[in-house]
């Protein structure tokens, strides 16, 4: 993030460069979520939906009935809330999102949606697959802060 003193109005540049590491976290946190949502399976659309975000503490909250919604927008914009040393926590309290990640969902080896106790959809998971990139992605992450 560089300065140009005929093109950049000193304090704006400072407040922008201080900034730039939440910046980045949050840029991070977000590419992050929004992939694992993504990767998740839609049967009902209950396991996508149930992804929440939430800042410096956990949540219990799990609603099997909510198939339809705003999840990357209501997840974003607590992403887009958190500041200084907040901890940014995604996660999925419905029950069987373990199995949708781990595999696990019948003995049987094929159903109509699972392969082997795994889903057809995401039989390698979510979760995993996105954190495998996390470095590009934090790389990515503090590339676009510094361009902010």
């Amino acid at each position: 993030m560089g300065w140009d003193p005929k093109a950049t109005d000193p304090l704006e540049w400072a407040a922008k460069t201080k900034n730039a590491p939440r910046e980045a976290v949050n840029i991070f946190a977000f590419s992050l979520f929004n992939r694992v949502v993504m990767r998740t399976p839609v049967d009902t659309g209950a396991a996508r939906q149930n992804w929440l975000v939430t800042l410096n503490s956990g949540t219990e909250e799990a609603d099997p009935s909510k198939t339809t919604g705003s999840v990357l927008t209501d997840g974003g914009s607590v992403i887009d809330r958190a500041r200084g040393d907040d901890k940014i926590i995604i996660q999925n309290n419905l029950p069987y999102i373990k199995k949708l990640e781990y595999g696990g969902f019948t003995k049987k080896p094929q159903t109509e949606k699972t392969v082997g106790g795994f889903s057809k959809q995401a039989p390698q998971g979510m979760v995993g697959l996105v954190l495998a990139k996390a470095d590009d992605l934090w790389k990515r992450a503090v590339e676009a802060a510094k361009g902010h």
